[in-house]
């Protein structure tokens, strides 16, 4: 016997039984799926071991009615195989029609096993095709052309298709398996078998992997959206309460991005800087004053100054919404959005010099968020009316923000914050 042979029929078996283990480690397979799956790769094994015995019964010339009933079982089936395959992938409407027809070819060949009209073995013990061979052909056109459906069922079904693994399967099995119908010593049919099954499994996999990965994607945006509003909609409600009706956090945000952006654009702190930073900082901006929850309406809408108990009462809302945000966030939202999230709720009044609060952080000891933040927050608070003040105007602000560049804001930040704003102010005139 051709050794090529033996070990393609090894290939085969082997792969097919791997293959097994391998569907038992799906997650996102069902039992029912995973079952006839199972039974697909088992029984493309038996059918590859079963016609390796009657190959090799025929090289021997020996048993001849062993080896009538190994070829009738080969015949029978060979053509049901798609039948399972379709099932473990969830195609049920048409799978009964065809399996209905290869059932009745399985009847047929049963019945007419001893008249010879299939197939019969001479005087010699040599294997001929009988008249009524096309019976066999028949039901396994049927057979092919059902797998071929299964894969354009199957690419129907996911989001994500990819037309050249269909190209891939419909070039399998007519080069692998039409073959051997037309010479029968072409014996590659269960090898184009065993790549089919392979490539419909892994064709199966990617899109039901991808479909979920698409599907988790979606969820965690909705997620994100979610808390991004819960958030907004918390951060109004806060700052609503000294009568900003949610401009203060607007602002702020609108902020905080453009002088990030323009951060990220001059290559300032690069080693910290970068997209991802900008697109978080600006969602955290909306949070920097949760804290105020804590402060009494007394201190927070008072109208004149702040006493010093007073003031040390406002001082605590830095802390109080740094704690707040690990409290909410810390088992919730990504490490990154809560780790700056609370930068810029704790330390965005802390100062350069190092005179700021809550913890007296000084220069390069300052988050960049929050350095950020602090610029930001006073240029909305300067412009804006509160129960305390009037409105400064827009160069005003900016003179008390250069003023304070180095001592109270970041010597580099600061003076391209004071630039973007006058550069879009004047756009605006």
């Amino acid at each position: 016997m051709d050794p090529i042979y033996v070990i393609m029929i090894v290939i085969c078996v082997m792969s097919m039984v791997t293959m097994c283990f391998h569907v038992h480690s799906k997650v996102f397979l069902s039992n029912h799926q995973k079952a006839w799956f199972v039974v697909t790769f088992i029984g493309i094994a038996v059918g590859a071991a079963v016609e390796f015995l009657r190959a090799w019964l025929e090289a021997e010339q020996m048993l001849p009615v062993l080896y009538k009933c190994i070829t009738l079982m080969e015949f029978c089936i060979t053509p049901m195989l798609p039948v399972p395959l379709s099932l473990a992938c969830g195609i049920k409407k048409p799978v009964y029609f065809v399996g209905g027809i290869l059932l009745l070819h399985v009847a047929i060949e049963l019945m007419l096993v001893c008249t010879g009209a299939v197939f019969y073995l001479d005087a010699d013990g040599n294997y001929h095709r009988g008249e009524y061979y096309i019976i066999y052909i028949t039901a396994y056109v049927v057979s092919l052309l059902y797998l071929l459906m299964t894969f354009y069922l199957l690419s129907r079904r996911f989001r994500n298709r990819n037309p050249v693994t269909l190209i891939a399967a419909g070039v399998v099995i007519f080069t692998g398996i039409i073959p051997s119908l037309i010479n029968r010593e072409t014996r590659t049919a269960y090898v184009g078998m065993t790549f089919m099954a392979v490539i419909l499994y892994c064709y199966y996999d990617g899109l039901a992997q991808q479909d979920i990965a698409d599907d988790l994607a979606a969820q965690n945006t909705r997620i994100k959206n979610m808390q991004t509003g819960t958030i907004m909609g918390i951060a109004n409600l806060i700052e609503g309460r000294d009568s900003n009706t949610g401009a203060h956090v607007k602002n702020t945000s609108d902020y905080v991005s453009m002088l990030a952006h323009a951060a990220l654009d001059a290559g300032i702190y690069p080693e910290t800087i970068d997209a991802h930073f900008v697109e978080l900082v600006k969602q955290a901006a909306p949070l920097h004053d949760i804290g105020k929850i804590a402060v009494p309406d007394r201190v927070l809408l008072k109208p004149g100054k702040l006493t010093d108990e007073e003031f040390e009462l406002m001082k605590k809302h830095a802390a109080e919404g740094g704690r707040m945000i690990y409290e909410i966030l810390d088992e919730t939202a990504d490490k990154e959005y809560t780790t700056i999230a609370f930068e810029v709720t704790a330390y965005h009044h802390e100062k350069w010099n190092g005179k700021g609060y809550p913890f007296g952080l000084a220069g390069n000891d300052i988050p960049v968020s929050a350095r950020i933040m602090a610029i930001a927050d006073v240029y909305d608070a300067l412009t804006m009316e509160r129960v305390y003040k009037k409105a400064f105007s827009v160069e005003k602000a900016l003179a008390i923000i250069e003023e304070d560049t180095g001592t109270h804001f970041d010597p580099v930040l600061a003076p391209l914050f004071v630039e973007l704003i006058r550069k879009n102010t004047q756009i605006r005139m």
